[in-house]
């Protein structure tokens, strides 16, 4: 049987932006740790160049993982500081202004066609 390291690379990659939001999701891990963590993101870089300097040797498989994982647990990473830097920081009320600024205009309406007459009526009611 041949491994298919297209597929297995792609499942570590995602297994590892998964594991990194379930850890700061379960609480193991707060903002300002996941901060200080993420300035190690050049890391993955180096990660990403072993990985290409030993695709060619017999450790090739393991470099590989390595070159995909590491980058997927720095942007699971990122992905879940998003969230968390807005509800702590206190972006979140910024966020919902300029949301409702932007969708301050209602657009729920119903159409009836009568035999080529077009009646437009607002449904739902407009905040």
């Amino acid at each position: 049987m041949r491994l298919n390291r297209t597929l297995l690379y792609t499942g570590v990659f995602v297994a590892a932006v998964g594991v990194a939001l379930l850890a700061t999701d379960l609480g193991q891990l707060d903002a300002a740790a996941l901060i200080r963590t993420l300035g190690l993101w050049p890391v993955a870089v180096i990660a990403v160049g072993v990985g290409i300097v030993l695709r060619r040797t017999s450790v090739s498989l393991a470099g590989g993982v390595l070159a995909v994982a590491v980058p997927g647990l720095v942007l699971g990473g990122i992905l879940a500081l998003g969230p968390r830097l807005a509800l702590e920081r206190g972006y979140l009320r910024e966020l919902e202004a300029a949301y409702e600024r932007h969708n301050q205009y209602c657009a729920d309406l119903g159409a009836r066609l009568d035999f080529g007459t077009v009646e437009l009526d607002p449904i739902g009611g407009c905040p």
